[in-house]
C-alpha cells in the first residue's frame, strides 16, 4: 500500500491593513497553495493586501502560521 506524502510549503507574505500604517509580515506553513492560502486569509478581511514574498518548500510537517 502506497502513501502518498504531501509536500509541505513555507509561503512568506507581506500583509497591509489599511486602517494601519504598519505592514507585518506572515509565515504558514501549509499543503495549500498560494493563492488558495491568500483568498482564506482575506475572505473575512476588508481592507487588506497581501503580496507573497517568498514559497518554497519546508521539511516541516505540521501546518502552522506566525508573524514574523
Amino acid at each position: 500500500m502506497y502513501i502518498y506524502k504531501q509536500t509541505m510549503r513555507k509561503l512568506t507574505f507581506k500583509i497591509n491593513e489599511s486602517e494601519q500604517t504598519k505592514e507585518h509580515s506572515l509565515e504558514i506553513i501549509t499543503d495549500r497553495t498560494p493563492e488558495w492560502t491568500k483568498s482564506q486569509y482575506l475572505r473575512h478581511r476588508v481592507g487588506v493586501t497581501m503580496e507573497l514574498i517568498s514559497d518554497e518548500e519546508t521539511k516541516e510537517t505540521e501546518p502552522l502560521s506566525r508573524e514574523i
